[in-house]
């Protein structure tokens, strides 16, 4: 029970961590330049260090503390007052784990942790240009950086790929928000122009309408199945059995051919005029 409650408390932990590194990409890299943003962005390295040596991935463990200490670097130079005792543990802290993490690293390993120092640089980049409003180069920037963590996880374990969630998070988090941008302003300048806000380039059908001239009018051209697929056709054989049954309930016809005068007769209540009387003239 007592190692369950454990892993569970380790999992609530991960879970919390991954939420919290999501939102501290939202501030990085141009969003938000105060040195309290700055640690937290260093900070969610060291911790994304710790987790990665935690599943034994030291090359990736070392690329993390190197990008922590290369920012812990960068704030202390640009913000000298700010919690100068922390930054100087902190970097201290990072130099040690820095330097034991590279005895265990193999030669292969040392090129999957510089492959995944250029994950970490092209990461950033498309963030900054994600806030600078440059969507098209983020979204090109951003899926370089998706290439590029395609190919170290290429061949891994589904354990390796689990030990990158964090990094997977982030990466999909800008990705949907730097699509979504882009196909908002497409929509806009569409509709400011007149258009109808819809992408014409996707062919989605268009209406087609057949005048006379369309059908055929010589044999061996295409019939109405061909011209109208999908439409169900009467036969013949069944219109002219449609015509005579409709015109035996058509109404009664009644007149004289003598005189041409054609009455019809709507009900059998209507009462028709006298017929005409021929004099014998007309009768011889």
């Amino acid at each position: 029970m007592k190692g369950a409650s454990q892993g569970t408390y380790r999992s609530c932990l991960c879970v919390l961590f991954l939420i919290i590194w999501i939102r501290i990409g939202c501030v990085v890299s141009g969003a938000d330049d105060t040195p309290a943003s700055s640690w937290a962005t260093a900070y969610a390295w060291v911790r994304t260090g710790e987790n990665l040596v935690e599943a034994e991935l030291w090359p990736l463990a070392l690329g993390s503390y190197i990008e922590a200490d290369r920012l812990l670097t960068k704030l202390a130079a640009a913000h000298p007052e700010f919690e100068v005792e922390m930054i100087a543990f902190r970097r201290n802290a990072l130099q040690e784990s820095i330097a034991t993490t590279q005895k265990l690293l193999t030669t292969d390993e040392h090129e999957m942790m510089m492959k995944y120092l250029d994950f970490i640089e092209t990461l950033e980049l498309g963030e900054s240009q994600r806030y600078a409003d440059q969507y098209p180069a983020a979204h090109d920037t951003l899926e370089m950086a998706r290439v590029i963590l395609e190919e170290i996880a290429a061949n891994k374990p589904d354990s390796f790929r689990k030990a990158l969630a964090t990094q997977y998070a982030r990466l999909e988090s800008s990705l949907t928000w730097v699509d979504s941008q882009i196909l908002y302003r497409e929509t806009t300048a569409r509709r400011r122009w007149g258009g109808s806000g819809v992408d014409d380039s996707s062919d989605r059908g268009t209406t087609q309408f057949v005048t006379l001239a369309d059908l055929p009018t010589e044999a061996g051209l295409p019939g109405p199945s061909a011209l109208f697929p999908g439409v169900p056709l009467v036969s013949e054989t069944e219109s002219s059995e449609k015509d005579q049954k409709m015109a035996s309930e058509s109404p009664a016809v009644t007149g004289s051919p003598a005189t041409g005068v054609m009455r019809f007769r709507m009900t059998p209540k209507t009462k028709l005029p006298p017929e005409p009387i021929l004099s014998d003239r007309k009768m011889e």
